[in-house]
């Protein structure tokens, strides 16, 4: 019994010891098959020629193009007074409003920033359309930047005030932009985000949306900010927000990539979900290919298709289609600023996270032959392109 009692304490330190060596072995092998993981990803990306991780841009969803110079010189002239080169390039849109819309974009957030040449552009030509649908969509902008991207308990009560003060100003000016150029939907999809923060009833919003759909059905970006609308977190639900990407792609041509509304509305699901399990449906298997099919109709220069193709890169990733979703991340290069990855804390990281998950996914499944580009996709990845206006990243 004695020598059994010396023996306890004996076999507990053994014991001990033995699930030790147990768990820091099973700790090894883990942190080695990481390790060869990682290996495995960083050689797969490099014989692909993807960028590394400090190689990878936030700044903007694609390359820079055209567009990017020409804002990127009338911005200095602006500053010195100089209205023209913004308001050629303007101009230049005529009745592609699609387009129109897009370059009004960073015009409007530089006269947000200093309006002192907007003001000399109006004293110019006090009737300009132009003009004034600058200074209605700036006045947007300031709005939403002096209420900032907290959420509304972070937002103190001055805040507040001017942001709904300022947006009020913003409908004034819209009325007038609208007037004077009464076939332009641009004052009217400036006015979206204006329903959003204020907080617009359904019939409100679907009044403006009338306006908007009557002279531009298709319109991509007032559709973009429309869906965030109709999401649970603005004033709609799921319900709502599915439905309306649904209506919205069921009667869409090819050309307007409006199927990509999909594909935002099952990643918007995913933040009450909490998981992936939306893109392995067979609604989200018809989404993904409704979009690669459509981005085979325009230009490779389009200025939707850079933001579109990261979400579809992360859908086709958690649909583990993995030679598609790799030809995804092929074709997006090193620029990252957009969604999802923008939706993040670590935009970079996660980018990075599930182009990793792709590249295993196809590596384990033989390296099938990864698909051939369309037209959609020839450039996106390059330097820049010809005029693929992507400084911006889509809508609010």
């Amino acid at each position: 019994m004695a020598v059994l009692i010396l023996l306890v304490p004996l076999l507990i330190w053994a014991g001990a010891k033995l699930v030790t060596w147990y768990f820091k072995n099973k700790l090894a092998r883990l942190e080695k098959k990481i390790a060869d993981h990682a290996a495995v990803t960083e050689d797969l990306a490099a014989e692909l020629g993807l960028p590394a991780g400090e190689e990878l841009d936030l700044s903007r969803p694609g390359p820079p193009t055209r567009g990017t110079a020409v804002v990127a010189a009338a911005r200095p002239a602006a500053e010195k007074g100089d209205w023209k080169p913004f308001a050629e390039y303007l101009a230049e849109a005529g009745e592609d409003w699609d387009v129109r819309y897009h370059r009004l974009q960073p015009i409007a957030e530089a006269a947000a920033e200093e309006d002192g040449w907007l003001k000399a552009w109006q004293a110019a030509e006090p009737g300009s359309p132009d003009a004034a649908l600058v200074h209605a969509t700036a006045l947007i902008e300031l709005a939403w930047e002096v209420r900032s991207a907290k959420q509304a308990k972070h937002v103190s009560r001055e805040q507040f005030e001017a942001f709904h003060r300022i947006l009020g100003e913003a409908v004034a000016a819209s009325d007038v932009a609208a007037e004077l150029a009464p076939a332009d939907p641009s004052p009217w999809v400036s006015r979206l985000p204006v329903a959003m923060g204020l907080g617009w009833s359904h019939e409100e919003f679907g009044a403006v949306w009338d306006e908007v759909v009557r002279r531009a059905p298709h319109h991509y970006s007032a559709h973009q900010t429309a869906l965030q609308y109709w999401c649970a977190k603005w004033r709609g639900s799921h319900e709502l927000m599915t439905a309306f990407a649904d209506r919205a792609a069921a009667d869409a041509p090819p050309r307007s990539l409006l199927s990509g509304l999909r594909l935002v509305a099952l990643h918007e699901l995913e933040f009450t979900q909490d998981d992936y399990s939306a893109w392995q449906t067979p609604e989200a298997q018809h989404a993904l290919d409704r979009v690669l099919a459509d981005l085979e109709t325009v230009p490779a220069d389009d200025h939707r298709v850079p933001a579109l193709r990261q979400l579809l890169a992360y859908g086709l990733t958690h649909n583990r289609r993995w030679a598609e979703a790799v030809e995804q991340f092929r074709l997006i290069g090193k620029y990252i600023g957009g969604a999802p990855w923008t939706y993040t804390g670590d935009p970079a990281g996660v980018f990075l996270q599930i182009r990793n998950r792709a590249l295993r996914g196809w590596h384990e499944a033989g390296r099938p032959a990864l698909p051939s580009a369309g037209a959609g996709g020839s450039a996106a990845s390059g330097a820049g392109a010809s005029d693929a206006e992507s400084e911006t990243a889509g809508g609010r």
